[in-house]
């Protein structure tokens, strides 16, 4: 959930998320015909402007998750980047799907307990595709860094898929978020999957106005209607499409 390091971030939202939805069990958690474990750890409200958050999984990584298992064609022989991953569930859920190259990000703090995850549930060959790299919203390294394994060194890399689970929660962090989204997508190629949970409503009108902004095309998928995955209303899972990279 989570990421940038902003020293001048207001410091006084304070993390307030209800129970769980989704059922979520981190010692088995059933999948694509697998059994996943994916480690959490408590908070650490000292590490991180976002308190530690991507240390733990959350509601919208599960649904984000669950969606792509009813639509394994979105990830399935592509190049996927995920924003945010946290604990790494979604990013493992796309490689268990057919995704060719994963490259799960975070800030540094969460990437020691994701690369456990990576170990805990891959094959040799499944982790091959698989890397954790660091990315800070607020100065994100390019896609050639990330995709270092895959690079050839003479052109440039673009992600097919990126995907970011449930990573707002505050108003100091839908900016990053937003201007990350928008290098990581001047090829328009690129589709962006978003799983949201609407929380307060500052932080969701300018999420909210920041996507529709930034993409031509932004679809809020009825996922009990295209794939028998009920949510609640305060939950989204967004399909977003740039058409043109002309810029004025």
């Amino acid at each position: 959930m989570s990421r940038c390091n902003d020293e001048n971030s207001t410091e006084g939202e304070v993390l307030a998320i209800m129970g769980r939805f989704f059922a979520f069990d981190p010692e088995r958690f059933p999948y694509a015909g697998e059994t996943l474990v994916i480690k959490e750890k408590h908070n650490l409200s000292h590490v991180g402007y976002d308190g530690g958050t991507g240390l733990n999984v959350w509601d919208g990584a599960v649904l984000l998750a669950r969606y792509l298992e009813k639509r394994p064609q979105i990830v399935m022989n592509k190049r996927v980047l995920e924003l945010g991953a946290g604990c790494g569930l979604v990013g493992i859920a796309a490689a268990k799907l057919g995704a060719k190259d994963v490259v799960m990000t975070d800030l540094q703090y969460a990437l020691p307990l994701m690369r456990e995850n990576v170990e805990n549930n891959t094959s040799n060959d499944t982790h091959q595709k698989i890397s954790c790299q660091e990315c800070d919203w607020s100065k994100p390294p390019t896609l050639n860094e990330l995709f270092q394994s895959s690079n050839d060194g003479k052109s440039e890399i673009f992600p097919d898929v990126i995907i970011v689970a449930d990573c707002v929660w505050l108003s100091a962090l839908v900016a990053p978020l937003l201007r990350t989204l928008k290098a990581y997508t001047s090829n328009s190629s690129t589709s962006v999957i978003i799983s949201y949970q609407q929380r307060g409503r500052d932080v969701h009108d300018s999420f909210w106005e920041g996507v529709h902004d930034m993409f031509e095309e932004v679809d809020d998928i009825d996922t009990e209607k295209t794939v028998g995955l009920s949510k609640p209303d305060v939950f989204h899972v967004l399909k977003c499409q740039r058409r043109s990279t002309t810029r004025n």
